[in-house]
């Protein structure tokens, strides 16, 4: 198969088998008299495994790992290395999760604050609103519009 029927078949560019190739995921396969790749049912079946470990989250450097353990002969050690390397994986997520999660109430928490502000004058540095007569809130001369307001402000 060349490169194009080969990325067809399993489902990804060109240029990622180029890719996969380039960092040693995928043998180099053999040429033709003109020059094009040929590359074998193996090639295909290897590739796949590739994109499905792409597709569960594995890094290339963990796939690299994983290959030789791949390439074996015992299936059941191939299953407790991508196990292995899925609990990690799922270690990684939960702990984003968490992270999403955390970020979530603080922004909910910014938004219910901001519904219930007044209408802004100034925002202060955590995005909350100003009004004239609140203490603490420091408004631009430029942004009071009555001498009762001045006056208000300074004493």
């Amino acid at each position: 198969m060349r490169i194009s029927e080969v990325a067809e078949k399993v489902g990804v560019p060109v240029s990622t088998v180029r890719y996969y190739e380039r960092i040693g995921l995928l043998a180099a396969p053999a040429r033709t008299p003109s020059g094009y790749r040929a590359y074998d049912d193996g090639s295909a079946t290897r590739l796949l495994f590739l994109t499905r470990a792409r597709k569960l989250g594995l890094t290339c450097d963990q796939i690299l790992e994983l290959l030789p353990v791949w390439d074996g002969t015992h299936c059941s050690t191939t299953h407790e290395e991508v196990a292995r390397l899925i609990d990690g994986k799922l270690a990684e997520i939960a702990a984003r999760i968490e992270e999403l999660s955390t970020f979530a109430a603080q922004l909910e928490s910014v938004r219910q604050d901001l519904a219930a502000a007044p209408p802004p004058q100034a925002c202060r540095d955590d995005l909350s609103c100003c009004v004239p007569s609140a203490p603490g809130c420091f408004v631009p001369l430029t942004a009071l519009t009555t001498l009762t307001t001045l006056t208000a402000r300074v004493s």
